[in-house]
């Protein structure tokens, strides 16, 4: 329960973060502003874990700065903050007390999704292209 607390969570707050910045064009750095303040404010009064849900939220937040054409959506930044989640909670424990832990699980997240895209569209218009290469069969 408490990871799937984690990724609503990073989702959410990536999602609000990148709305703020990209569709109010408020600015990266106000909309991640607001969410980091707002999480911290309130998530540690309202749930049990809500410091943890807070950090969870700020290192999201920072995801949530992406360029538009990096991630030009709010579907794709849902995904972005989905990773984010999955990974928070992979190095947890691992890494517990680490410096710089929550920009770099950020941009890591950031990255594989534009890799994963860049790997995506490679694969496909190479297979595309070559079903149209392929001379038609004889009848």
């Amino acid at each position: 329960m408490d990871n799937l607390a984690i990724i609503i969570t990073a989702i959410l707050a990536g999602v609000a973060t990148y709305a703020i910045s990209v569709k109010l064009e408020k600015g990266a750095v106000f909309g991640s502003a607001i969410i980091v303040l707002v999480s911290g404010l309130f998530l540690p009064h309202f749930f049990e874990m809500g410091t943890t849900l807070a950090v969870v939220a700020t290192t999201s937040s920072y995801a949530g700065m992406v360029a538009a054409k990096n991630v030009p959506n709010l579907k794709e930044m849902a995904v972005v903050g989905f990773i984010v989640g999955v990974l928070f909670i992979l190095v947890q424990v691992p890494y517990a007390g680490v410096g710089g832990k929550l920009g770099v699980i950020a941009a890591i997240s950031c990255l594989s999704w534009i890799g994963l895209k860049k790997v995506y569209v490679t694969v496909f218009s190479k297979s595309a292209n070559k079903r149209k290469q392929e001379p038609a069969g004889r009848m």
